[in-house]
């Protein structure tokens, strides 16, 4: 009677025991691994909101632009205004550059015109520090359509935020100053030590084209 008192008392005991190792298992629970999504590029944070829809229509005004270029000045001019001629790898070494601007602008029976300019100097600067998208400094020193701001790596491209200078040699007016003079634009490489920079023109509809080709050190502009 003893040893069946002691069973039936038993029993309550084991099963405790099981009720509890039922609840310790069931209360491991994953944990959610939370991965926070990249940061924007450094230029997205300097941009203006007025000016992405400026960036982002760029390629297909460029393209609609080059639709109207008569194939022979097509030719003569080359891939610099073939608007699907970027190539990667971009990086654009500092220095200076020759440069010339190329201006599409829209003309009569839906053909586009390209008046080209003088050819001058461009600068590019290196960047103040060594993040990955640092930007670098561009600026036009000689001729006319004198522009200077910061190029900001971007995948394939740089993104251009500056503004139109007025005078040549001259840097002060900075992106996102008082004033109708900002510029923002794409820089890309098109060839072997040859890049563009190409900008909304100052009239509705067309674009600029900035060639620019690494100079030898004994014909770079002095001072």
């Amino acid at each position: 009677m003893h040893r069946l008192a002691f069973a039936m008392l038993a029993l309550p005991m084991l099963a405790g025991c099981q009720a509890g190792e039922t609840t310790a298992t069931t209360d491991l629970r994953p944990i959610a691994v939370v991965e926070m999504p990249p940061p924007p590029p450094l230029w997205r944070t300097r941009i203006a909101q007025a000016d992405m829809p400026r960036l982002e229509n760029l390629p297909a005004s460029w393209r609609q632009l080059y639709g109207g270029v008569r194939a022979p000045v097509r030719k003569l001019q080359g891939a610099v205004l073939d608007p699907d001629a970027g190539q990667p790898h971009p990086a654009l070494p500092p220095g200076s550059y020759r440069c010339r601007t190329l201006h599409l602008k829209p003309g009569p029976a839906g053909r586009a015109l390209v008046q080209p300019s003088p050819a001058g100097f461009c600068y590019i600067s290196a960047a103040n520090d060594r993040e990955d998208d640092a930007p670098l400094g561009l600026a036009k020193q000689t001729g006319t359509d004198i522009v200077a701001g910061y190029v900001f790596p971007d995948g394939k491209r740089y993104v251009f935020l500056g503004a139109r200078q007025a005078k040549a040699g001259a840097n002060d007016i900075g992106y996102g100053n008082p004033g109708a003079r900002d510029v923002v634009g794409m820089v890309e490489r098109f060839g072997t030590f040859r890049w563009r920079l190409a900008v909304p023109g100052a009239l509705p509809g067309s674009v600029d084209v900035y060639e620019l080709t690494p100079v030898p050190a004994d014909v770079q502009p002095k001072g």
